[in-house]
């Protein structure tokens, strides 16, 4: 299975003090176990990586993210996610906007999002996003 990790599960695994990307409750340390494939996109890393102050823990969760697969936006992945944030407020859901253009790469790539953001949840009930709810 390929999956596209939301940052609340990234954080989850790598942010949290009591938890550590090898912890075995980590959800990330499961899916890993599982041999599933795991994909990266700018927009996630560029979340994770914000705000963290301390260079050394910004190193280290850069170098372990770098050892995931990497995908690039497109042109088309903005388009789409304007699509689907029209299509979404015109069923009353809202979300932000790197919510709808996460949702347009996983859809596009055929990708499992991976999340614990209840806005994926709503979005996916209105478009084809397919997501392992993992809360």
């Amino acid at each position: 299975m390929k999956l596209l990790i939301d940052t609340s599960v990234w954080s989850e695994a790598l942010r949290r003090k009591d938890k550590s990307l090898n912890s075995s409750e980590s959800v990330i340390r499961k899916i890993i176990d599982n041999n599933d494939e795991i994909v990266v996109t700018g927009i996630i890393l560029q979340e994770i990586l914000s705000g963290i102050s301390n260079p050394k823990l910004f190193a280290e969760i850069k170098k372990i993210l770098n050892d995931f697969s990497y995908l690039e936006t497109v042109k088309d992945d903005y388009i789409y996610a304007a699509e689907l944030r029209n299509k979404c407020r015109q069923k009353g859901i809202t979300a932000g906007s790197f919510d709808f253009l996460i949702a347009s790469v996983a859809i596009r790539n055929k990708l499992i999002l991976v999340t614990f953001d209840k806005d994926f949840i709503n979005i996916s009930k209105h478009t084809k996003l397919k997501i392992l709810n993992v809360d």
